[in-house]
């Protein structure tokens, strides 16, 4: 879950998930990797962000993979390109997907700040291939 609880009422513990600030709530979104990846990394769990490739192990999209769109840091939820409900009056509205329900099969871009997050968790120097590092644009006063 992320957060330390000192508590088995889950009512305290929905609680504090609810509660929690963005530092707590950042690694509430991590996701797990695919085997291949959590082999080429070394890491078995990332924090999502919009443009990676997920794939749904449960629910009603069970087997479907597609792009986040966006991630809803307070509901813990993914908007995933290709899942979405059809309303009564025939539109379709995005269906948020929770993040332990997904995995992540490719990354959509790793710059320089993901890479940190990487080697940091690996624990070791990570050969990441330059086409994926992209360097974040530097703010000019």
């Amino acid at each position: 879950m992320g957060l330390k609880n000192k508590t088995k009422r889950p009512s305290k513990q929905r609680k504090r998930i609810f509660q929690a600030n963005n530092f707590k709530r950042h690694k509430l979104i991590s996701v797990r990797l695919s085997k291949d990846l959590q082999k080429k990394y070394n890491v078995s769990r990332m924090p999502v962000r919009s443009g990676d490739t997920v794939y749904v192990i449960a629910g009603d999209f069970i087997g479907t993979e597609g792009k986040v769109l966006s991630v809803d840091y307070k509901k813990q939820r993914l908007s995933i390109d290709g899942i979405a409900r059809e309303k009564a009056d025939k539109s379709k509205i995005m269906y948020p997907i929770h993040t332990s329900k997904a995995i992540i099969r490719r990354f959509g871009k790793v710059d320089q700040s993901r890479k940190v997050i990487l080697e940091r968790r690996a624990k070791t120097e990570l050969e990441i291939e330059e086409e994926d590092i992209t360097e974040l644009p530097i703010e000019e006063e």
